[in-house]
């Protein structure tokens, strides 16, 4: 009898013990041998649940990053507002020669200030518009078409005939044509156009100037040239007043006497540079791989088309405040791609918070200790531990006293 007493004894002892320690740690499962299995999915569970944590602290980290990017061309858009404003200024003749060289000076400047913030924001010594932060490829020479409002939607310019028209050779030096429709010979049923080219580079030459072509009524070739085919630009213009290199072809559109007075610009943009390096990834923490991208593009002032606004004459003037508004229409775009993406990183933000939240309330009702329950356990183990050391006691006692008893009467 006193040893299962003692047994169930040292079982209550181990109990209460355990008791003790899960009201001590607060959790349920302090070993595997609490709950095996139990410990295997806790495990799991709280492996998520960092990972999450983790996450949020990254994608708010790239959140910062966009934010930084995003004053950075704000001070880039301010820039670009007051080059528009000079070039405006520029167009007026009530200004001197001395005027329009400090406009220049201070255009220079500008420029160099958007290349100076181009190459220097960064975030945590990571740049952040210089393109390495994107996966966006660089754009070759291209044209930037700016056509009069045309009877019938018409265009000037064929963009639809020959695929590579407007054509631009790489590295050609940007330039700025002018096609115009000066008027209609009815006797001939031919209508007269002037076309114009010239460049705000020194190297390129003087401008050249073609007046008096000729283009039958309803037709897209001067008399004097071939139809235009796919791949055969109609129109071929050099620098250096024609013997220099190609700079540009094109096809012009179908004309008709209502087009008369109407003109059209064709102004060339320069190939667009791009560091090494492709859109930033960023871990949201929430699987193997699971990822977001966040994509920056590079904005210096020639990716920007404004890493030459010299002016000039009127046709250059033109063309510098063209450009300038493509730059602000391209950083307009690029503006709201990063905002978009700040707004869609807050989200992605808030979703790894609430998945965090409820995996680790799940983790908890499998490792965390019912407190109630484990008080009233230790309550119990507490007063049964008390009985059996008591009970204990009194076997202990009684097998004395029956000891000397049965002594007692053996000596008699």
């Amino acid at each position: 009898m006193s040893g299962l007493a003692i047994s169930a004894s040292l079982k209550t002892q181990r109990d209460l013990a355990a008791d003790v320690n899960r009201l001590a740690s607060g959790l349920r499962v302090n070993s595997a041998a609490d709950d095996p299995s139990g410990l295997a999915i806790a495990e799991s569970l709280q492996t998520r649940v960092q990972g999450l944590d983790q996450g949020v602290h990254e994608i708010q980290n790239a959140g910062n990053a966009l934010s930084v990017a995003e004053g950075a061309m704000s001070s880039i858009s301010s820039i670009l507002q007051r080059m528009r404003a000079l070039v405006v200024e520029a167009r007026s003749d009530l200004l001197s020669s001395g005027d329009r060289t400090d406009l220049q000076s201070e255009l220079d400047q500008l420029r160099l200030e958007i290349d100076r913030i181009a190459a220097n924001t960064s975030f945590n010594g990571r740049a952040l518009l210089d393109g390495s932060a994107s996966s966006t490829p660089a754009l070759s020479s291209r044209a930037l078409i700016i056509n009069a409002d045309l009877a019938g939607g018409g265009s000037l310019i064929d963009t639809t005939i020959d695929p590579n028209a407007p054509y631009i050779p790489a590295n050609a030096p940007q330039f700025v044509n002018l096609l115009s429709v000066d008027s209609y010979d009815p006797v001939g049923d031919n209508l007269n156009i002037t076309v114009t080219i010239g460049s705000q580079e020194a190297s390129f030459g003087p401008e050249q100037t073609v007046s008096g072509l000729q283009v039958p009524n309803g037709t897209n070739y001067p008399s004097v040239l071939l139809p235009p085919a796919p791949g055969q630009p109609t129109f071929l213009q050099s620098s250096q007043n024609g013997m220099g290199p190609q700079v540009l072809g094109f096809n012009i559109g179908t004309l008709t006497p209502g087009d008369v007075g109407k003109s059209a610009l064709i102004i060339s943009l320069p190939a667009q540079f791009k560091a090494n390096g492709s859109a930033l990834q960023i871990n949201t923490g929430d699987a193997e791989g699971a990822v977001l991208s966040v994509d920056i593009p590079g904005l210096s002032s020639t990716n920007l088309g404004v890493n030459e606004v010299i002016l000039g004459d009127d046709l250059e003037n033109q063309a510098a405040e063209y450009r300038i508004d493509y730059a602000i229409t391209t950083l307009g775009g690029v503006r709201a791609s990063v905002g978009a993406q700040s707004v869609s990183l807050q989200e992605a933000a808030n979703s790894g918070n609430v998945a965090s939240v409820n995996t680790q309330a799940s983790e908890s009702a499998i490792r965390d200790l019912n407190v109630g329950a484990a008080v009233t356990t230790f309550t119990r183990d507490q007063i049964q531990s008390q009985f059996q050391t008591r009970l204990v006691a009194d076997a202990e006692k009684l097998s004395k006293v029956f000891a000397t008893l049965v002594a007692d009467s053996i000596v008699r």
